[in-house]
């Protein structure tokens, strides 16, 4: 069945059980904007805009809910250094990819599913450079773990690639594709035939750059699900994959929608940062009315975290380690129980990040979200959880340290060292790759 049918039939079947929450979920924007006030008997109206006052409760959620019901995703860039170590498929180098296997991924009542990368729209154009080695390793390591690939795509220059043949933003879509035998997205796609799932653009409205213009976005978006998945298999083509942290994201998402020109695009991504970590529903509730079908529309978390540290919340400015702990479990249950649950119901949710890499905490100074952290710097057997993990991994058994990989188990590659996404467009703080 093409993908086209797929979404046919999906939006079919999903129409009658997706209208009443989506009815609950526009009713819920429009009372965050107007509520009926009785006093001493007398009943006003007032306007309540620009407020930060939660939407009142929805209707009770429906028998049969449409969504995860659980945290079934990574969204991490550091799977090929963990613990220090690249290892490339085999038997796994890394002992917490081996926890992660054997603990998260089998075993378990709610395993995880899918891995995320985030890699450069033409990293065809370098494959003798650091990016596309390293997102070789990624693609072997979480494929011998058992997790599906979903790979989104994103400016040249990141993560080292470099490609003098092309934009850092490419001008059209034909620029964006080109062809199989090319050095962007058309050829990544021939390559790795695996890769099922597909990110056209991540973050388009980043709002911080390198933004993309909403239309152009959208043409991305056609030129994978029209052209790319007409001559090979797809099983999801994710639209939008925007942020929620900024302040275009009602007018960037109608620029966009509109683009499609009516072309059905059945999944939608979104990074709900700021409603986590604000413990607000405002974006999600915009950003979910805004959507072109909202009876058939599935909406995926393709990437989001629950902040443990940031510039302005750290152990430097005088908080404790159990200070952090507990805001990052607070915001993770509220992501959990409220983002997660009725009238919101995303089909798949990504958690950004589980680990920092090469035995080193993940930096306050670009948000740090991780789950999981090294106990020492040398001691890669030996990693502990934070507090959050009971939220995200409620299944998770406590790491335990395992014997060390028979040797040779590791390819190393001395010059792939991935920075924490900070480049010439990357000048401020940041949540995460997206």
């Amino acid at each position: 069945m093409t993908l086209l049918a797929r979404r046919r039939a999906h939006g079919a079947g999903m129409a009658a059980a997706g209208a009443a929450r989506r009815r609950a979920l526009v009713a819920g924007a429009a009372a965050a904007a107007l509520a009926v006030v009785v006093a001493a008997g007398t009943i006003a109206f007032a306007l309540l805009e620009g407020t930060t006052s939660p939407p009142p409760p929805p209707p009770p959620a429906p028998a049969t809910p449409t969504g995860t019901a659980y945290v079934d995703g990574i969204s991490d860039q550091n799977v090929a250094y963990w613990n220090g170590d690249v290892w490339s498929g085999g038997p796994p180098a890394s002992p917490f990819a081996r926890f992660i296997a054997g603990a998260l991924v089998s075993g378990t009542p709610a395993p995880l599913r899918y891995a995320r990368y985030v890699v450069a729209y033409d990293v065809m154009c370098d494959t003798a450079g650091p990016a596309y080695a390293t997102f070789e390793s990624w693609l072997a390591d979480v494929e011998q773990i058992g997790l599906r690939p979903d790979v989104a795509f994103w400016y040249g220059d990141f993560d080292g690639n470099r490609c003098a043949s092309l934009p850092l933003i490419p001008t059209s879509a034909a620029e964006y594709n080109g062809t199989a035998g090319g050095g962007a997205v058309a050829a990544f796609l021939a390559r790795f035939p695996q890769v099922t799932t597909i990110e056209p653009w991540n973050e388009p409205n980043d709002g911080r750059g390198p933004d993309v213009p909403a239309p152009r976005a959208a043409a991305f978006w056609l030129a994978v699900a029209r052209d790319d998945c007409a001559t090979r298999s797809c099983d999801a083509v994710i639209a939008g994959d925007f942020s929620d942290a900024t302040r275009n994201l009602v007018h960037y998402e109608r620029r966009y929608v509109a683009a499609l020109d009516g072309a059905q695009a059945l999944d939608w991504g979104i990074h709900p940062y700021a409603a986590v970590n604000h413990e607000r529903e405002r974006t999600l509730l915009e950003f979910e009315a805004g959507l072109p079908n909202p009876a058939a529309d599935r909406v995926w978390y393709t990437e989001v975290g629950a902040f443990y540290c940031t510039p302005k919340q750290n152990r430097q400015r005088g908080y404790t380690d159990a200070q952090l702990q507990a805001l990052q479990e607070r915001r993770a249950h509220y992501l959990v129980t409220t983002l997660m649950q009725y009238p919101f119901a995303p089909v798949h949710v990504f958690y950004y990040e589980f680990m920092y890499k090469n035995d080193l905490p993940g930096p306050c100074a670009t948000d740090d979200s991780a789950l999981y952290a090294p106990a020492g710097r040398g001691a890669p057997l030996q990693y502990q959880s934070r507090a959050a993990v009971q939220d995200i991994l409620p299944f998770a058994s406590p790491p335990v340290a395992l014997p060390a990989p028979a040797p040779g188990a590791s390819i190393f590659y001395a010059r792939v060292d991935w920075r924490a996404w900070r480049d010439g467009w990357r000048a401020t703080r940041l949540r995460g790759p997206g």
